[in-house]
């Protein structure tokens, strides 16, 4: 628990680093001749990119040091690859998607700046909410045929590490359309408010897959927020583990569901789907969903 608080620590300075680069980037962009729209996104996906760098470096250490420091190519090279692939292409697709917007002249129900003394509780209400359609959105890709076939790609990773977090590019861009626009709808400019809360939301995105024992939770907090041994089990390969914690962030949401299985000890059970063809490469991750035998 303190190794991941101090990993906590170290992303949050990382990340405001990584924001300033954003910034520096975007501007520059503009002064070298891109449109302001097409600035933001060279900068948006700077700031994707590099976190991506960040995250993984920042739990690879610690996971290096219980593989005695060996086989970096091998654990993390091609989730980079995926990852940054997912990254660049979300975004893309994401600048787009947001460019449209203004044309509906739908203005947001509410705005963050207005909501008063309610700004106290604002924070942990918009990650209830978030982690609320998440759960709904991950159950859909588990259940629902045609989007398993995008999830799979996720599934199939074996000796899962932070850079092993990725997902399918098209996934990624199923959560844009779900979950990040609407909100667009609900509400204007909640970052600035949240900013702590998403810090802990994208470093424990990347933190649930590593297989770091040092880094798990107190079993009393798990009952309450996700960590690394509970997303485990999701991945199991052992078939009383299918369909249990789908949660992300706060894993009440599965108990509520009745979707809980509590980690009863520190184990990290095998992942992967048996039967599943691994990906070849680059190309594969791209199509494998859209093929016949994806």
């Amino acid at each position: 628990m303190a190794t991941f608080g101090a990993v906590l620590i170290a992303a949050e300075v990382m990340l405001r680093l990584i924001g300033w680069l954003q910034f520096k980037v975007g501007w520059a962009a503009f002064d070298y001749g891109f449109s302001f729209q097409w600035a933001g996104t060279l900068a948006a996906m700077t700031n994707g990119l590099l976190s991506l760098l960040a995250m993984a470096a920042l739990f690879g250490f610690f996971e290096w040091r219980q593989a005695g420091f060996k086989n970096f190519k091998e654990r993390y090279s091609e989730g980079l690859v995926y990852g940054s692939t997912a990254i660049v292409i979300a975004t893309l697709i994401q600048t787009m998607a947001f460019s449209l917007l203004p044309s509906l002249e739908v203005e947001p129900l509410l705005k963050a700046d207005d909501l008063g003394p309610l700004m106290i509780v604002f924070p942990i209400v918009y990650m209830l909410f978030v982690g609320f359609f998440e759960y709904w959105l991950h159950r859909a890709l588990h259940d629902i045929p045609l989007l398993w076939r995008l999830h799979a790609i996720h599934h199939q990773i074996e000796e899962m590490n932070a850079a092993r977090s990725y997902s399918h590019w098209a996934q990624e861009t199923l959560y844009l359309a779900v979950i990040t626009i609407p909100f667009v709808f609900l509400i204007e400019d909640p970052q600035e408010h949240v900013a702590l809360l998403t810090t802990f939301y994208l470093v424990s995105n990347y933190y649930m897959h590593t297989d770091n024992p040092a880094m798990s939770f107190p079993p009393l907090l798990r009952h309450v927020v996700a960590d690394n041994v509970y997303h485990h089990y999701h991945h199991s390969r052992a078939i009383e583990h299918w369909g249990r914690n789908y949660c992300s962030f706060f894993s009440f949401y599965d108990r509520i569901f009745g979707t809980q299985h509590m980690p009863e000890d520190e184990t990290f059970h095998p992942t992967g789907i048996d039967g599943y063809r691994p990906l070849t490469g680059w190309t594969d991750y791209l199509i494998r969903p859209f093929t016949r035998s994806g």
